[in-house]
Formats: C-alpha cells, structure tokens, sequence
C-alpha cells in the first residue's frame, strides 16, 4: 500500500524537451539579468527605470508559443516574453535592446529614449506605458479589429493570429482592466469575434 501511494505521488516523467526547457530558462534568466542591471544602472546614474520582471518570468512560455505574427500588448514585467520571441528573430538582440531602454539611450529602437518599454515592431510588439492596466483596452480593440480584417477580407495578419496581452495581479483594481474585460463579455455576448 505504502509503495502504491509513493508510485502516485512519483513525479511524471520531463515531457518537454531538454533544450527547450534550458532555452525558456535562459529566457527566464536573462529577463532577472537585466532586472538586476536595471537597479546598477540606476546606482550608477546611467539608468532610470527599475520595475522588474520578478514573478513574472513564466511567460516566457508564451513567447515561445505565439509568434510575431500574433500582436502582444504587454505588462511592464514581461521581459521574458520579449527574450523568448526575439529568438524567433535572431536579427534581434533583446537583451540589449532592454538595456538600451532602461538607460533612456536615443538608440533604443523602440521608444528613441523615451522611456523603457517593451516593444518591437519585427516581434509584433506595439510599445506600451508602464500605466498600470492601459494597455488592456487596446488589446480588446485589436483583437476585434483583426477578426474584422478578415470579416472584410482584409486580413492584416494570418488566419491563425491571436492578440496577447499580458497584465499584472494590480491590474485587475484598475477600472481600466475593468472596461477592457466588459468590452470582451460584451463582444462574446454578441458573437463577435474577439481572438
């Protein structure tokens, strides 16, 4: 009886891929890599944003598993969604680019030294403010907007695109949020759409 219970308490065996798993965990790594430059930088002056991406280093799974191709609006803690699409762009260097937006450098491809966000226009991601829950509207709008793309047989991205927005446990006090998951209900309430 005794080894029964041990054999259902066993755990199951890797059903994933060695060198995927080692591939998400660098993604996973290098997004608590630049967490950890971000507060040197900001020690040394040459930095100016320190919201990490603590906690939230699981998506990086959804990195991997949507493609450029699907626009993502993200959290501002999503470094390791941004790290683990770039390698479907290996033209991108992601890391750096991060860096080049933490230290507001007019060479970040993104924001210009505006501000550090998460964005790339060859990764399908839009930039997007640090304001906590702003981005989720939008993601509502775009997702309609490309199921209406192909309604009107104008699709400006494959059949198979999805939107993806990541947020934040605070997110979901914000009125913001709010609206956006209403608006949501309300297209599924009438069947419109919404991927």
């Amino acid at each position: 009886e005794i080894a029964a219970g041990r054999a259902r308490l066993a755990t199951p065996p890797l059903t994933i891929d060695p060198g995927l798993a080692l591939e998400l965990f660098d993604s996973q790594l290098l997004a608590r890599l630049v967490d950890l430059e971000s507060h040197e930088l900001r020690a040394r002056g040459q930095g100016f944003y320190t919201i990490c991406s603590a906690g939230h280093e699981g998506n990086a799974v959804l990195g991997r598993l949507t493609s450029p191709t699907d626009p993502a609006l993200l959290h501002y803690r999503s470094a390791a969604f941004f790290v683990e699409r770039a390698r479907q762009r290996p033209e991108i260097h992601s890391v750096f680019d991060l860096l080049l937006s933490l230290a507001a450098s007019s060479d970040d491809p993104i924001s210009g030294g505006r501000h550090k966000v998460f964005g790339s226009v060859p990764l399908g991601i839009p930039p997007q403010t640090s304001t906590i829950a702003s981005h989720l509207p939008k993601a509502v709008g775009l997702a309609v907007a490309l199921e209406q793309t192909r309604r009107l047989d104008r699709p400006s991205a494959p059949a198979d695109a999805i939107v993806v927005c990541s947020f934040g446990d605070a997110s979901l006090n914000h009125s913001t949020a709010q609206g956006a998951f209403n608006a949501a209900a309300w297209t599924a309430f009438q069947h419109v759409p919404a991927p």
